[in-house]
């Protein structure tokens, strides 16, 4: 009996009290190919070439494929040849160490984590500190497997235990992966979100869910030396955070657009170059942006001028855009509202009270997302809320349909959490944190619903808040109480809303019956 006819027969014992009759001779047979083959090839023992061939006669089926596969992993854990498949990974590879094992490993472990600290503890270590996002067990097989990916990484690179250089050098492969095509998208998502838990818990030794903030940095420390030098003059000019944000999304900008690598590029930096970013700016953004960010542009190429940055002076070549302002308001018309609020019976319960408050209401879309069961007074039947955008109090009615609605998603459908969590709209899959903006849910219904707004085709959450006034002007409401509805602490915002009260913009309009008459002075024709 040769040696791989005896880790067979070792298997098949271990594996008759734990199968079905059946299924243990299915397995037998699979078993008994290998070893024809094994003698076909000339084979007495399990190896790597055993294994490829067996994987490979699989006659094009993806069943058979996947029971070759099971096979050579029982006969590999057995003989311990610790073979590879097609991408390089271990058959059977080391499983991780216990929770237990690792949770007193790190009681005595200081953070955050320089030297010394195995990968394999570390992946136990984020699973844990996970355990309260209470993930579904597809998402929790999802960062398993990406964390298995980063240990073949480690491994790969002959480290074994946790280097944060290493980690970027891994963030900077799947991103290279993910441009080049050979990554998807979510998997890049995934292996970049399991990367970013792993260097928190091993920085802080926990972890709290957040967003990933994107790296900002110029791709050149020459570039990126002089855009901090920008970033702290504006800051002794005490900026907005928003304003030096912009300044700096601009400068960046017109680094990669510009091509400008070195201190030397910028020096020299050509007309072509500038007229290149702004034509690619405008390629980016929507005519309102470009009006804001062109005269930045210019503010930009004069500071760097004026600091010997920029040989030429080129600020002058940026010129300012003209923006149309006069615009009429986009809104639902009737009609498509009826349709669209009778079609609220198919969506969910969040759907529904979220698009009732905008409707109903007119609330702005962040009014919505951090409304809390404190705001509403169910006993009076109002809603008393705090604009996040004026900082103003105001006070709404809680209408019969809306009521219900809202009572509707909290009761049946809002995810439970036990820590009295103040804000009602969540988020339907784990963590439960409340929603960070509607948009996405709004746009999406109306594409679905092919409701076409009035005079534009935008599908934000403020249309519903322009056809509410757009309802209220063919009521007759006194504009005072729009303005009160709308909780505008100026009348000046009001503007673009009265813009849709059809029958005042018809007796504003000229004339035009004069055009194209002989005038009596020099015998000139109007227009």
């Amino acid at each position: 009996m040769t040696k791989l006819e005896e880790t067979i027969n070792t298997i098949l014992q271990q594996l008759e009290p734990e199968l079905a009759s059946d299924t243990l001779e299915s397995r037998r047979r699979y078993f008994n190919q290998m070893i024809r083959l094994a003698e076909a090839l000339s084979i007495t023992e399990p190896c790597q070439e055993l294994y490829d061939a067996f994987i490979a006669d699989d006659n094009g089926s993806p069943e058979r494929h996947s029971l070759h596969v099971r096979c050579v992993k029982l006969v590999d854990a057995s003989a311990g040849t610790h073979a590879k498949d097609e991408h390089g990974i271990l058959f059977n590879e080391p499983p991780l160490p216990d929770e237990v094992t690792v949770r007193e490993f790190f009681e005595s472990q200081e953070f955050p984590i320089t030297t010394g600290v195995c990968t394999d503890y570390l992946i136990v270590k984020a699973g844990i500190e996970m355990e309260y996002l209470n993930l579904t067990n597809s998402t929790n097989g999802q960062y398993r497997h990406s964390w298995m990916d980063i240990r073949r990484y480690f491994n790969a690179a002959g480290s074994y235990e946790y280097n944060e250089l290493l980690m970027q050098d891994f963030l900077k492969e799947i991103n290279i992966q993910r441009n080049n095509g050979s990554m998807k998208e979510w998997k890049w998502k995934i292996n970049r979100k399991a990367a970013h838990v792993l260097m928190e818990v091993a920085n802080t030794g926990h972890f709290r869910w957040g967003m990933i903030r994107k790296s900002i940095n110029c791709n050149t420390p020459e570039v990126e030396h002089i855009r901090q030098q920008y970033l702290d003059s504006l800051k002794q000019k005490n900026l907005s955070r928003s304003t030096i944000g912009l300044h700096d999304y601009v400068f960046r900008k017109m680094v990669e657009f510009g091509g400008i690598e070195t201190q030397e590029d910028l020096l020299s930096l050509t007309p072509e170059a500038v007229r290149l970013v702004i034509t690619k700016l405008a390629d980016i953004c929507r005519r309102r942006s470009i009006a804001t960010l062109l005269p930045i542009l210019r503010s930009i190429l004069k500071s760097l001028h004026i600091d010997g940055l920029i040989q030429r002076e080129l600020s002058g070549m940026v010129m300012g855009t003209f923006v149309q302002k006069g615009s009429v308001a986009i809104y639902i018309c009737e009609k498509d509202q009826a349709k669209l609020v009778t079609g609220l019976d198919n969506e969910s319960k969040r759907t529904r009270a979220i698009i009732l408050l905008a409707l109903r209401l007119g609330l702005r879309d962040c009014d919505i997302c951090n409304l809390t069961f404190q705001e509403i007074d169910w006993q009076h039947d109002r809603i008393v809320l705090v604009q996040k955008k004026t900082g103003k109090p105001i006070i709404l009615p809680l209408l019969p349909d809306l009521g219900n609605a809202l009572m509707d998603y909290i009761l049946h459908e809002r995810p439970k959490r036990d820590d009295h969590y103040p804000y009602i709209f969540l988020r339907e899959q784990a963590p439960y944190n409340k929603l960070a903006s509607v948009y996405s849910i709004c746009s999406k219904l109306l594409i679905r619903m092919k409701i076409k707004p009035v005079n534009g085709t935008a599908t934000g959450v403020h249309i519903f808040r322009y056809s509410m006034v757009h309802n209220l002007l063919a009521a007759k409401v006194p504009h005072q109480v729009i303005t009160d509805t709308l909780g505008h602490t100026s009348k000046e915002s009001d503007k673009p809303y009265l813009s849709m009260e059809e029958p005042m913009l018809r007796m504003c309009a000229l004339d035009l019956s004069v055009i194209g008459r002989i005038t009596w002075e020099g015998g000139g024709i109007n227009g």
